[in-house]
């Protein structure tokens, strides 16, 4: 019976011997090693921020390996598709957690903007976050200033401000507050918010009862006031004329009319420009005479004393988009009676022989450079041919003029006329970027008068077409 047992204790040792030797050499058990097989959101996808800044989470993936563990040391590349922002680096690696992460600088536009993560063949994370406008940060007037009215009436246009941030995006929910200055008028809507376009206007502004300067401040917190002002006359001033566009209107300049702070009487013709293109107003009498051109809401755009050395006629010749405008009967000296007429047309839009023509902004032509153009060049030098433009423009208003030309190398000048009638370089361009030789000029006026756009080459002698966009 011992024998017997001995027998089975020694049979149950070898098999269980060969049971471990089994486990041990990984027959039936062997270990993978780790793959990276998934990638996904850590963060969320849907994220927000401040265009120009971070987001206020940065955005985040996992990767994780087929046992579904994170998977560290795997390279994930991020890269913006859409909003023009940034990240801080292109390629970041996963830690310990299988985690990678950056940081995301949205656009300085607000809008959308969006970001991708992708590690291999693994797929693509879609982040996108919408860019917000930040603190605001200016405050410019965007209608309503430098009208005339009549004394104790409302202005045509109710003054309005437009808010932005840093970045020049409108800022909207900014409470702006209009109070009246000088001339004791009133207003109503005084408490205005900004809507999604960064506006906010008045209700009303009525002029005082006494003709002569009035303003109108508008504030917010933490912005620098802006001032409106409007020139208030007698209700003579109120009286306007139709006028159409291709005729002649007689009138008669006399006391009891409209009469300026110079002494000077005027009437008001109103005409209406049913196309854009370029149009000449002239004003015919037997005394010194001087025609203004104004936007309907009383916005001076033109002026003229003298259409040409010997005469005492005026004459205006613009480049106008359609709308609704003014003409006002003047003379240059005070207290001026007499008969006159106003006659308009439509003109060329050639630019030629160095001619006086006025632009406002939202036009564009088609104009050549010749060799009978002004001259940019200093006497003596190799000529540089340019037309030349002018355009009233208000303290705080900005403009962009675009030269585009596949003939010539476009190059734009602005200057500033001073009174004495010399000119102020204060802005420049020659080419806008390093691929283009089309010239663009952004400008802020600092000074509210004339300002003089040169149109030329940046090489002499230079001929060709070219289109010119004022913006």
């Amino acid at each position: 019976m011992l024998a017997d047992n001995r027998q089975l204790l020694r049979q149950f040792v070898v098999a269980a011997s060969a049971l471990l030797f089994v486990a041990c050499s990984g027959g039936e058990k062997s270990v993978e090693p780790p793959v990276a097989t998934s990638i996904a959101a850590s963060s969320s996808t849907a994220l927000t921020g401040v265009a120009g800044g971070a987001t206020s989470t940065a955005p985040s993936v996992i990767v994780k390996d087929q046992r579904d563990d994170p998977m560290p040391g795997i390279a994930v590349t991020f890269a913006v598709t859409n909003g023009g922002g940034s990240v801080s680096s292109a390629s970041a690696t996963t830690d310990a957690s299988g985690v990678a992460t950056v940081t995301w600088t949205l656009g300085t536009v607000a809008g959308q903007n969006q970001l991708t993560a992708t590690a291999g063949t693994l797929g693509t994370i879609t982040f996108t976050a919408t860019g917000e406008a930040g603190a605001a940060a200016s405050m410019t007037k965007t209608a309503g200033d430098n009208q005339a009215g009549v004394a104790g009436t409302p202005v045509p246009v109710p003054p309005a401000v437009t808010v932005k941030d840093a970045n020049g995006n409108p800022k909207a929910g900014v409470v702006v507050t209009f109070t009246v200055g000088a001339g004791g008028g009133t207003v109503t809507g005084a408490t205005a918010t900004t809507n999604a376009s960064g506006v906010a206007a008045a209700g009303s502004w009525t002029l005082g009862p006494t003709p002569g300067v009035n303003t109108l401040t508008a504030s917010s917190p933490g912005l620098p006031t802006v001032t409106f002002t409007a020139a208030s006359a007698s209700a003579a001033c109120a009286a306007r004329t139709a006028h159409t566009i291709g005729t002649t209107t007689n009138g008669t300049l006399a006391g009891g009319d409209c009469q300026l702070s110079d002494g000077t009487y005027l009437d008001f013709f109103t005409t209406t420009i049913s196309e854009a293109g370029a149009y000449r107003f002239q004003q015919t009498a037997g005394f010194n005479s001087y025609l203004f051109l104004a936007t309907a809401d009383g916005s001076v755009i033109a002026e003229n004393d003298d259409a040409s050395e010997g005469t005492s006629n005026s004459s205006i010749k613009a480049l106008l988009p359609s709308g609704s405008y003014l003409l006002a009967a003047n003379s240059l000296p005070p207290v001026q009676t007499g008969d006159y007429s106003i006659s308009s047309s439509a003109v060329s839009t050639a630019v030629t022989g160095c001619e006086q023509v006025y632009v406002v902004r939202n036009i564009s032509t088609t104009q050549n450079i010749e060799t009978g153009d002004c001259l940019a060049s200093a006497s003596g030098a190799p000529p540089i041919y340019a037309d030349v433009y002018d355009i009233l423009l208000r303290s705080g208003q900005s403009i962009t003029v675009t030269m585009a030309s596949s003939a010539v190398d476009s190059y734009i000048d602005i200057y500033r006329i001073t009174d004495s009638g010399s000119l102020v370089l204060v802005a420049s361009n020659d080419n806008k970027d390093a691929s283009s030789k089309d010239a663009v000029v952004a400008y802020t006026a600092a000074t509210s008068t004339y300002y003089l756009i040169a149109a030329r080459t940046a090489v002499s002698a230079q001929t060709g077409s070219y289109t010119m966009t004022i913006q």
